[in-house]
């Protein structure tokens, strides 16, 4: 095995690890508060994603050539993407060193996308990072259990588990046959990133081949800790992925309906207080058009929306102010970049969905437009990122397509 793809299976290992450094700057004060969208943090998972293109590129350098030709059409347009997100954050964005802190994260992402691609390619290694998903599954689906169950974190600070039980301020919860529960974290920033990350990985295993058998186990254990998290876009995502893959096979859309039905189950009339409710998405919305209405070609720069935010009089149903991100990445996009930025994005979109060759890729690819659509960490928090990127590779690696 290259040495680069130990260290890219080092990269798969460390998606769960929320662990990382904060760095706090003036840019990264809001209204005097410290917003960790706008601080600079260095994960766990960063240090190995340098360590991996580093050594991949170095170890590849004398085919960069065919490599570019494989994955030209990618190559272009996220070099155009990257080149403009650049640019618009040195001469339109509302605050520069916000603005280049995040693109040069998202310029990281892209070139380890181009490289995961390649890796992911290679038979052997794409049959390695099933194995490694199959127990990450295990290991975080236990966790995401035993805190749905002691209704607290377990302690995993070396993991980044936050620390918190169901009395924690802003916690999230969930109210199922009129008592409230916390809804578990895992190792994540949120319920909803650690069911994504399920969903993620149950894709995968429905698409793979080869020791199905050995799948059944950990996909059962993840689908039991996905309903624990109340998550109901994840389960939205799973049960759309579910329909795709199976779509001829009659025997498993009766199943795929039985879990829909369990998942509707468990999860009719609940609630969950720490996330923002309709409305407040709405307000978040439309004031996301308002930006956009203003800075209609090159929007406000990158991770700027909650600077943008803080200077009208908005408050949650709480009256908490609202001092987040849209709950959509088009939306956001298209406040902070422009209608130039979302065009640009979508094209890159569209590439990818031109690389799609299997039912697995295209499940993995509307995923992305279902968690994309109702939420934004997969544009703006690490994990997510990481789980974003890791579907472009997938679905852009040379994998044999289905008969």
């Amino acid at each position: 095995m290259a040495k680069s793809d130990f260290l890219f299976l080092l990269v798969l290992a460390s998606i769960p690890v929320q662990l990382g450094k904060h760095f706090f700057f003036p840019y990264s004060y809001v209204l005097g508060l410290p917003i960790d969208y706008r601080s600079l943090i260095i994960y766990v998972s960063d240090l190995a994603i340098v360590l991996y293109l580093a050594a991949f590129f170095w170890g590849n350098r004398k085919r960069l050539t065919s490599i570019y030709a494989k994955l030209k059409s990618f190559v272009i347009i996220s070099t155009v993407l990257n080149a403009y997100l650049l640019i618009d954050s040195i001469f339109f964005s509302l605050d520069k060193e916000a603005s280049l802190v995040f693109v040069a994260k998202v310029i990281l992402f892209n070139l380890f996308a181009i490289a995961s691609a390649v890796t992911l390619s290679k038979k052997e290694i794409a049959k390695k990072s099933i194995t490694l998903f199959k127990n990450l599954l295990e290991i975080e689906s236990i966790i995401l259990i035993l805190e749905f169950f002691l209704q607290r974190s377990l302690g995993l600070t070396i993991f980044g588990e936050r620390s918190f039980d169901s009395s924690t301020p802003s916690i999230a919860h969930a109210d199922l046959l009129g008592n409230q529960f916390l809804r578990p974290y895992g190792t994540f920033p949120h319920p909803n990133v650690a069911a994504a990350f399920l969903v993620f990985v149950l894709i995968l295993f429905l698409g793979s081949k080869r020791e199905k058998i050995k799948l059944v186990f950990p996909s059962v254990l993840g689908f039991v800790a996905l309903i624990a998290t109340f998550s109901k876009s994840a389960l939205a995502a799973l049960v759309v992925a579910l329909g795709i893959i199976f779509s001829k096979k009659k025997g498993f859309l009766v199943l795929i309906f039985a879990l829909l039905a369990i998942g509707i189950l468990l999860l009719k009339n609940t609630s969950d207080s720490s996330l923002p409710t309709i409305s407040e998405r709405l307000v978040l919305m439309q004031k996301s058009l308002d930006i956009s209405l203003i800075n209609p070609l090159f929007g406000i720069g990158s991770n700027n929306f909650i600077l943008e935010l803080s200077y009208a009089n908005l408050f949650s149903v709480s009256q908490i102010r609202l001092l987040q991100p849209v709950h959509n990445i088009f939306f956001l996009i298209l406040a902070e970049n422009g209608i130039i930025g979302l065009l640009l994005f979508t094209a890159l979109l569209f590439v990818v969905l031109k690389s799609v060759n299997t039912k697995t890729k295209l499940a993995l690819f509307v995923s992305i437009l279902i968690f994309g659509s109702i939420d934004h960490f997969l544009w703006t928090l690490q994990q997510g990122q990481l789980l974003f990127w890791l579907s472009i590779a997938y679905i852009l690696s040379s994998q044999k397509p289905e008969r």
